[in-house]
């Protein structure tokens, strides 16, 4: 039996196990902010050194995962290239923007604005596959977008936070929308870890680009810097992702759902001892309209499949 095949096992005969390891990944990757703002070089080049670090291990998963008979490393056609290359540059955007919103805005903001995405996926999903909103999507899309002018507003008057931070939140979750959409078009053809290197690939020159042009610092100054960086790339991006992945496979949408509310709670202590950040009661209601949007949002499975009009002589 592969490894693949014993983690799935054990996930499958433990749902408290599959419920632990979501809560501990999405709080891995909730520390994001911990590690941009201590790090000694720019943000996006923060980002890149994330995607840089991982991406030998995200390899060698990729080798020695197990493929299925239709399954495939390699891209054998240009539509599978393009929605390769699309990926990465979504997901690059996503991170690149994310990791700004972080040191523009607090922490909160930052991260409950960017979870906004299957709000984003959900409006994408109606207007170019004619999925149906039913009406616990269409609920949960109002409340989030309510909650969302909600906690944006406070940014006039919260010290801590500000309306351009807000903005690239936001910005980046509707690139990981766009990610998520082309993640889908591709689970059919290759498996996650093979799309998971191939998107770090062509998300790192992404990143490495955009630092350049920003004029970044893109090399510490010290072991410690160094160190920082290997810390986020294996944290967040290796033990947060690998987690998260493998355990919402075999959660339920409700508890799928839930496992949003582990982010904020943790970015929330993190920004509070951390940061000093503490949060108006302006943002808390905003938060809080935006967790319960998202919630109701996840519980539609969304197909991604165009119906087929029947055109009627």
């Amino acid at each position: 039996m592969s490894f693949k095949s014993k983690v799935n096992s054990i996930f499958n005969h433990s749902p408290t196990l599959a419920i632990m390891a979501a809560i501990l990944g999405s709080s891995f990757i909730a520390l994001s902010p911990l590690f941009v703002r201590f790090s000694e070089v720019g943000s996006t080049a923060t980002a890149f050194y994330r995607f840089f670090f991982a991406l030998p291990l995200v390899w060698t998963w990729m080798i020695f995962d197990n493929l299925q008979p239709d399954k495939h490393r390699t891209p054998r056609t240009v539509r599978e290239y393009i929605l390769l290359v699309a990926a990465g540059i979504f997901l690059g955007m996503d991170i690149s923007l994310w990791h700004l919103s972080m040191i523009k805005t607090s922490i909160v903001n930052a991260v409950i604005l960017n979870a906004i995405t299957p709000v984003f996926v959900a409006f994408a999903a109606w207007i170019f596959f004619k999925e149906k909103i039913t009406l616990p999507l269409g609920v949960g899309i109002a409340l989030a977008l309510l909650g969302s002018f909600v906690l944006v507003s406070a940014s006039g008057s919260a010290q801590e936070s500000n309306l351009e931070g807000d903005i690239y939140a936001l910005a980046s979750a509707v690139f990981y929308a766009a990610f998520m959409i082309c993640l889908k078009e591709l689970r059919s053809s290759f498996s996650a870890p093979t799309i998971m290197f191939w998107v770090a690939l062509v998300g790192m020159y992404v990143l490495a680009f955009t630092a350049h042009f920003m004029n970044e610092v893109v090399v510490p100054h010290s072991a410690d810097g160094w160190l920082l960086l290997v810390a986020l790339a294996l944290v967040v991006h290796v033990f947060g992702g690998g987690l998260l992945s493998y355990s919402v496979g075999h959660l339920t949408a409700t508890f799928s759902s839930l496992t949003i509310l582990v982010g904020p709670f943790v970015a929330g202590l993190l920004g509070w001892a951390v940061f000093s950040e503490a949060m108006s009661w302006q943002q808390s209601l905003g938060g809080l309209v935006i967790i319960v949007g998202i919630v109701l949002s996840r519980q539609t499975r969304l197909t991604f499949k165009r119906k087929k009009i029947n055109n009627r002589p």
